[in-house]
């Protein structure tokens, strides 16, 4: 059975997550499993919290795109992000370096079929450990700098809606509202909502 991806309405997408200390063989069977969860959803990116654990590690696999390139340099040499994917990142910290924010069209597994236009810095650095806790350093830019900021975020609790500005955040309103409603509604009858068989 897939892991279940946690939805909207549930506590846990609130939760900090605490440090990863543990890099043993049961960190790499929790990448994997949530590797099949983000592919089966036909997903870019997990964060622990959506599979009901609040942890600070999360998972990414962007696509390239011919029109759209990633700039990659990981422990200060540049490489193909198609080398990374896909990707663990336990105990991520972000720098901006550059401040200026793009808006960019987002969505998220535990908000199913909602979409929102989200503004976030477009390069960032990012030091994270792997697998087997060996530090790294990550500049990158575009959508995986957009992806890698978002899974960080929900490793803080935060989620794509807290980010969105009111006027863009009240057109999806009403969706979200709904969302939280069925969520509520399938905890309280004791049927966990979302899962996905393999």
């Amino acid at each position: 059975m897939t892991l279940r991806i946690t939805q909207y309405g549930e506590s846990i997408l609130h939760e900090k997550g605490k440090v990863v200390s543990d890099f043993s063989e049961e960190l790499a069977n929790l990448y994997e499993e949530m590797i099949k969860a983000m592919r089966n959803a036909e997903g870019i990116g997990l964060a622990a919290q959506q599979i009901g654990k609040a942890l600070r590690f999360c998972v990414v696999e962007v696509p390239s795109h011919p029109d759209y390139p990633i700039t990659c340099i990981l422990d200060g040499k540049p490489l193909s992000p198609a080398l990374l994917m896909p990707m663990p990142l336990a105990n991520p910290k972000i720098e901006f370096l550059r401040r200026e924010e793009f808006y960019y069209e987002e969505g998220c597994l535990s908000l199913p079929e909602i979409k929102g236009d989200v503004a976030r810095p477009e390069l960032i650095r990012v030091e994270y450990q792997d697998l087997d806790g060996i530090p790294h350093v990550l500049e990158c830019d575009g959508l995986l700098a957009r992806c890698i900021q978002h899974e960080v975020d929900h490793l803080d609790g935060i989620l794509f809606i807290d980010r969105m500005e009111k006027n863009h955040f009240a057109e999806i309103k009403d969706e979200v509202r709904a969302l939280h409603k069925k969520t509520q509604a399938c905890l309280k009858e004791g049927k966990l909502p979302c899962a996905y068989p393999e």
